[in-house]
């Protein structure tokens, strides 16, 4: 049982009866669980949250109730627990929550469906708050059958990246449309996780990009960028690693901002537009992070003919400083 094994406290924080309600199911199994409804303005928040005498290792909070009816509470969260992960759960029937209030507050987001559960009947949302628990991050074979050869390639050219993606359009079989359109989605995103591992990652101390996109390079003898993907058939999972580390937290978020601001028609040098359309093809975008050391890129896809990139996209972002 999931309560047997992670008894830990878990503040949930939602807009209303009818919000905690959706979300029962998708929480199921958790013991120590404190759910507070329509929390009450800062002031009396503060003092609500105070009296209950807990120290929760983990938040969660409904995007029903945040970044827009109540912007404040996740610095309110903050300053009480600030030892506390914090979790934004949107369900996949609402709306996205904007952005740039997430990239302030540098908050995960995660985007969940009432049917959505793995072949041991965890729900997306059970499985992120073990694994925040744990403080483990997301890991590519999470994502796939048990027993899935896992295919690694280390890059040691720009050169070796048609090969790379050709490789991987081999491993996924079939002729139907769902398989055809998953190996045009996945030659794209090899395509944008490698480009943004040679030419996005490599920055000079002042964060200036040492490489123009397209130029040839040949990785120096300590650099390192590795590709690896697994196919079980029905999901496919990518993650690049690269060995700089210049991504942050809230780098991410904005890139993602800004250029979903500019499908909406605002105009401007965006920036990021790589991440964005790798978050936009992934069913999910997972980032790792150790700053100046590592980070690591990746996500799954399901076979599927269908691809609406205005549909909702949750993201992930974890930082390591070990």
């Amino acid at each position: 049982m999931i309560s047997a094994v992670y008894p830990q406290t878990i503040l949930a924080l939602f807009s209303d009866s009818s919000d905690e309600a959706a979300f029962a199911p998708l929480m199921e199994g958790f013991s120590g669980v404190i759910s507070i409804k329509n929390p009450a303005e800062q002031k009396l928040f503060v003092t609500e949250i105070t009296s209950l005498c807990i120290e929760p290792l983990l938040v969660i909070i409904s995007s029903r109730l945040y970044p827009e009816a109540r912007p404040e509470t996740v610095s309110a969260v903050r300053n009480i627990f600030p030892q506390a992960e914090i979790l934004l759960v949107t369900l996949d029937s609402d709306p996205v929550p904007p952005l740039e209030q997430l990239a302030v507050d540098r908050v995960r987001h995660l985007l969940v469906s009432p049917a959505d559960e793995n072949r041991e009947g965890i729900s997306s949302l059970q499985e992120a708050i073990i694994k925040l628990l744990m403080k483990s991050p997301w890991k590519l074979l999470d994502c796939v059958k048990p027993g899935t050869r896992v295919h690694e390639i280390r890059l040691n050219s720009s050169e070796e990246k048609e090969t790379l993606i050709l490789m991987l359009e081999n491993v996924i079989t079939g002729d139907s449309p769902e398989m055809e359109f998953l190996r045009q989605r996945a030659a794209l995103l090899a395509d944008e996780m490698v480009e943004n591992a040679l030419y996005g990652a490599p920055r000079d101390a002042e964060g200036r990009k040492l490489y123009s996109k397209g130029q040839f390079r040949v990785m120096k003898e300590n650099e390192i960028i590795h590709f690896r993907f697994a196919f079980d058939g029905e999901t496919l999972a990518m993650e690049i690693t690269d060995g700089w580390g210049t991504l942050v937290p809230e780098m991410v978020i904005d890139y993602l901002a800004r250029n979903q601001d500019h499908m909406a028609g605002e105009s401007g040098d965006t920036g990021g537009r790589g991440l964005f359309i790798i978050w936009k093809f992934l069913d999910h975008l997972h980032v790792n992070i150790r700053p100046g050391m590592q980070t690591v890129l990746g996500g799954q896809i399901k076979a599927d003919v269908s691809l609406d990139c205005e549909a909702p996209k949750g993201f992930t972002i974890s930082t390591n400083y070990l």
